[in-house]
């Protein structure tokens, strides 16, 4: 068999499980097999849900996430460099945001910096609360790539963005198209 695109899940309790990459990224697919399994981890800070890099590009594994009672979403990532992006951020932050807005948790993407074979990274890590606000980085040419934050992550827990309104409540899978 293949091998599989992985993250290991390291709290002070131990290691708590290994995540595999559900949605392979170009040559990956000639390398890798992709994982079939969305795990949440429970971890002493709360439940956790892991992404790998083009994971992120998909909603719907962070939809099945949030369903899943994940109150953060860890995102380790390499964003190449490119010349053509939407703002200051990368794409890939851009992503994170809406991502973590549109199901109300949270997302710490740690971002790859730095050249390697002649591929240069953004080197923009975030940390993004519930309501998709940045509370650390993206830090572009700052020539730091550190981003921390303190998280209530209790505030993923709530959907009601109003009386009548619910992050997971209001979706309507019985029209979407799949």
């Amino acid at each position: 068999s293949m091998a599989a695109s992985r993250s290991l899940i390291v709290s002070p309790d131990g290691v708590e499980g290994v995540y595999r990459k559900t949605h392979l990224w170009n040559e990956e697919k000639r390398w890798f097999e992709p994982g079939d399994d969305v795990p949440a981890f429970e971890t002493p800070f709360g439940r956790l849900g892991v992404q790998i890099c083009n994971d992120i590009w998909f909603p719907e594994l962070t939809v099945t996430q949030a369903r899943d009672g994940v109150d953060i979403v860890a995102l380790p990532t390499n964003w190449p460099a490119v010349t053509e992006r939407p703002s200051e951020w990368t794409t890939g932050v851009h992503q994170v945001v809406a991502n973590a807005n549109a199901n109300r948790v949270f997302v710490a993407a740690a971002d790859r910096a730095g050249t390697e074979r002649g591929v240069t990274f953004e080197g923009q890590s975030v940390v993004v609360d519930a309501d998709g606000v940045p509370l650390a980085g993206p830090l572009p040419d700052s020539g730091s790539y550190a981003a921390t934050a303190d998280c209530d992550l209790s505030r993923a827990r709530e959907k009601a963005l109003t009386e009548r309104d619910d992050a997971l409540g209001d979706r309507r899978p019985d029209v979407y198209e799949t």
